[in-house]
């Protein structure tokens, strides 16, 4: 009696890692949550973004989550990556309006959307102006823009 085979659990690491790297990499953070085969296969795809921006991992990873040390380039990645979109975030976004503990990034596009706004002033946090590069998230201009940040205490 033959068993039945599943062909992706017996699929090559390097092949898959290579039909994954075609996806966005703000994509590839969903895909590694579906098993660790595919965390692994996604783990070359973060390797190869986060070198092109010369970012590298930290040598003892800070706590004794088991993630970082198994999956470092991912965890780099999402160390980043706006959490909205999961592309390379900007603005920082602090549990405190005096600088102190930054929770996580945002990008540009995801700090005009009224959900993100509406998740941000109901939990209290507070964006950064100037985002990490030192350009500027709102204009020197009057209007809807800057009366939506007004609500969010900025």
């Amino acid at each position: 009696m033959a068993a039945s085979r599943n062909p992706l659990k017996d699929a090559n690491i390097d092949m898959l890692a290579v039909i994954l790297a075609q996806l966005p990499t703000a994509e590839l953070l969903n895909v590694s949550q579906v098993s660790s085969r595919f965390a692994s296969a996604c783990e070359v795809a973060f390797e190869q973004e986060c070198c092109k921006r010369h970012w590298q991992p930290a040598r003892k990873p800070r706590g004794s989550q088991a993630v970082h040390r198994i999956y470092p380039w991912r965890a780099l990645w999402r160390q980043h990556a706006c959490r909205a979109c999961g592309c390379i975030g900007e603005f920082p976004v602090r549990t405190t309006h005096q600088g102190h503990g930054m929770a996580y990034l945002l990008c540009r596009r995801c700090t005009s959307q009224d959900w993100v706004q509406k998740r941000l002033s109901n939990s209290t946090l507070y964006v950064d102006l100037v985002g990490l590069t030192g350009k500027r998230l709102l204009r020197k201009q009057r209007g809807p823009k800057n009366s939506r940040f007004a609500e969010l205490g900025l």
